[in-house]
């Protein structure tokens, strides 16, 4: 078997990765055998929604946002994913598998592109992979439903919690962290159902108050217990 993914020298990162945690690196080579790295600039789509799915991802660096259109015709962010994430690949079971999403760079990316049939011949059967892939999962359900737990909360705590759930991706022991990803204030707006307005208004008050700083599309939390305190309010 021709060792590819060394070749084109992303073994690293996929060993980094909790998805292949206890994989030999000949377990990774077949799982991830015949694949393209694709890059995609800000904005660039890696699929469309609707569009026939023959290829599922791994996300090997940036991050994408996971978006569906409402019945108005705009588009409603669903989640982040960031490194590490898997897209789409359950879907890869299916007779003819249909993207039931839009997957768009946050600035530039990186993906692992890996055709369908290698799911069908080698992904399916894996009981331990499948279970990681579930986890992933279960961890992107739980992020989506505490947003709607939030519907009745203040404006407020729905940006708080959004932040804090980007930045926990991130593991550090450092107060202040800068969120991985260029996040637009529509892009917040969207994620949390509020008017671009609101979000410029409220994050403008916590940029005086010492508590972010922003620059372009980059958000930093200088304090992030003062955040936290946000989010959990429920008044």
């Amino acid at each position: 078997m021709s060792n590819l993914i060394s070749k084109l020298g992303i073994l690293p990162e996929l060993q980094s990765f909790s998805l292949f945690e206890g994989f030999t690196d000949q377990q990774i080579e077949l799982l991830c055998k015949d694949v393209t790295v694709k890059v995609t600039r800000h904005k660039e789509s890696l699929f469309q929604f609707k569009e026939q799915a023959e290829h599922f991802y791994i996300i090997l660096s940036g991050a994408y946002k996971l978006t569906r259109p409402t019945p108005n015709g705009e588009d409603s962010i669903l989640h982040f994913a960031h490194t590490g994430d898997v897209i789409a690949a359950f879907i890869m079971a299916q007779p003819q598998p249909i993207y039931p999403i839009t997957a768009i760079s946050m600035g530039p990316s990186r993906a692992l592109k890996i055709h369908r049939s290698n799911y069908i011949e080698n992904w399916k059967n894996n009981g331990d992979l499948i279970f990681k892939i579930q986890n992933l999962l279960s961890t992107r359900m739980t992020s989506m439903q505490n947003q709607r737990a939030l519907s009745k909360s203040p404006l407020q705590a729905k940006i708080a919690s959004l932040l804090i759930d980007l930045i926990d991706k991130q593991p550090t022991t450092v107060d202040k962290i800068t969120i991985p990803i260029p996040l637009t204030r529509k892009e917040i707006a969207d994620s949390v159902g509020a008017s671009v307005e609101s979000i410029i208004r409220i994050m403008s008050e916590w940029s005086k108050k010492g508590l972010i700083t922003t620059e372009d599309q980059n958000i930093t939390i200088i304090k992030t217990d003062k955040i936290i305190e946000l989010m959990n309010a429920d008044y």
